[in-house]
């Protein structure tokens, strides 16, 4: 069995877009993966509202994805891959973070998961994943109206980090564009194309 870490915010928690509802496990993309895949693979869901790289944000805890990392590599350990899909809510405003900055915190997530005592176990794969690219909408708010082109640039940053790291790499918006309703979540399409993209990149990886 292939056991993956799936690391990530509200759209690996599976955030109903505009509604703060969450899909049903037959919905969200890592049970849908999970299905595809069949008994081989077991997917471990680790999605949270508002989960930054390493941002911490006032009011809301356990959103510091840098202080919450390691927990879940230690109590979902062995691990064959870790999956990090993360970088939209570093985007708010009220971070000023640049795509540089949201780098670094995912070149920090990454290094994490490489550098992490597994033993008896084998180290896990990495596998970064570019979010799919925030798009306009009536509600998309002050702390993100303004970065939707900033938001576009996180997959080329992603893409040469995970070649400097020797990782892999997927970038989400090739796949997945965000719901107009709220201009950030992906509705059930979104999921649904997503868990067979991803499905099939996995089981390739598998089977070389």
């Amino acid at each position: 069995m292939r056991n993956i870490l799936c690391f990530g915010d509200s759209n690996t928690w599976g955030y109903i877009p505009g509604s703060g509802y969450r899909y049903d496990q037959a919905t969200r993309w890592t049970a849908m993966t999970q299905s595809l895949l069949g008994n081989e693979f077991c997917l471990h869901e680790a999605g949270l509202n508002g989960r930054t790289t390493m941002r911490d944000e006032p009011d809301r805890a356990f959103r510091n994805g840098s202080k919450m990392l390691k927990l879940y590599l230690e109590s979902c350990r062995p691990l064959d891959m870790v999956i990090i899909m993360l970088g939209t809510n570093d985007l708010k405003a009220s971070f000023a973070q640049s795509v540089d900055d949201i780098r670094d915190g995912a070149k920090a997530l990454c290094e994490q998961v490489v550098e992490f005592d597994y033993a008896p176990y084998d180290n896990p794969e990495v596998m970064l994943v570019a979010p799919a690219p925030l798009v306009a909408s009536a509600e998309l708010g002050e702390e993100f109206s303004q970065m939707i082109a900033y938001s576009r640039r996180i997959a080329s940053a992603y893409y040469e980090l995970s070649k400097e790291l020797n990782v892999h790499f997927l970038d989400a918006g090739r796949v997945v564009k965000p719901s107009i309703i709220d201009g950030v979540h992906w509705d059930r399409d979104g999921h649904h194309n997503f868990a067979q993209h991803l499905a099939a990149v996995l089981q390739q990886l598998s089977d070389n």
